[in-house]
């Protein structure tokens, strides 16, 4: 079983961020501080906007979150060298996006199908209408956030998803297989780095929708969808997320190395 250092990730991580920092915001721009302002001023956030999002909403979040997983891809081929340039980790993030977000899928929708099946149980059918009206039952919602808690507790094992579909050429079957191997015997420590990383989203994301909806209302008085106060809350709130995409990006990239045992490439040089 590999050794594993958080420091030692944190570490190589800031170092790639000295290095090869330029290469990796160029990606996080494209792939994902772009796609997610486009989306928030099409579909801005309906505690800002007043508007409740529309049916289609669900479907371009989806396409949003896959272009999103093909920048996460990209950022870990940067963080895991040798030397590329941006356009051919691009590249490669798009050859691999099917079989990364597929292994996402088989991981996340039979959970998905588990929490309905106890709403349905224990709000009777009404519980799933109240949750989409923004109104959950009081024990329908106390359920949501015990499972959502073992949910944390278990995507400990499947952190290296990601990595493991941009280094290796594995089916999503084999990436989950693969996730769960190289996690092993390294539970308390990735669930440290997990909860870090949770924390620093939710200050981060929360920060920026703050400041995003002041300015928006303040500075241009409307968040609705296709004004400029929806742009200026989209790119603030796209920004955040673009930055903490990087971060933990790179991080996990370090980590995979290290669990892999691929210790021999080292911090990797910048592409061309």
């Amino acid at each position: 079983m590999s050794s594993l250092s958080i420091s030692k990730a944190w570490d190589e991580s800031k170092a790639i961020g000295a290095r090869d920092g330029r290469l990796i915001a160029a990606v996080a721009l494209a792939l994902v501080l772009l796609p997610q302002a486009i989306f928030g001023v099409i579909v801005p956030p309906p505690a800002m906007s007043g508007e409740e999002a529309p049916n289609w909403a669900t479907g371009l979040s989806l396409i949003v979150a896959v272009i999103g997983v093909v920048g996460q891809i990209a950022i870990i081929k940067l963080a895991l060298g040798p030397a590329t340039s941006v356009g051919e980790s691009i590249m490669h993030g798009f050859k691999r996006v099917l079989s990364a977000f597929s292994a996402l899928c088989l991981f996340v929708l039979p959970l998905a199908v588990i929490l309905v099946a106890l709403m349905v149980a224990v709000g009777g059918p009404d519980a799933i209408e109240s949750l989409a009206g923004g109104k959950p039952q009081p024990g329908v919602a106390g359920l949501i956030l015990l499972f959502v808690a073992i949910v944390v507790l278990v995507s400990i094992r499947f952190q290296m998803v990601v990595p493991v579909a941009a280094a290796e050429s594995a089916n999503p079957i084999q990436i989950l297989k693969r996730s769960w191997e190289l996690t092993r015997g390294h539970y308390w420590r990735l669930l440290a780095f997990l909860l870090v990383a949770l924390m620093f989203a939710v200050v981060l994301l929360l920060f920026a929708q703050i400041i995003g909806g002041i300015l928006g209302r303040i500075a241009f008085g409307d968040t609705k969808p296709f004004t400029i106060g929806a742009l200026a809350v989209a790119l603030i709130s796209a920004a955040a997320q673009a930055a903490f995409t990087c971060v933990v990006g790179v991080m996990l990239a370090r980590i995979y190395v290290q669990l892999s045992g691929r210790e021999g490439a080292g911090v990797p040089t910048s592409g061309t």
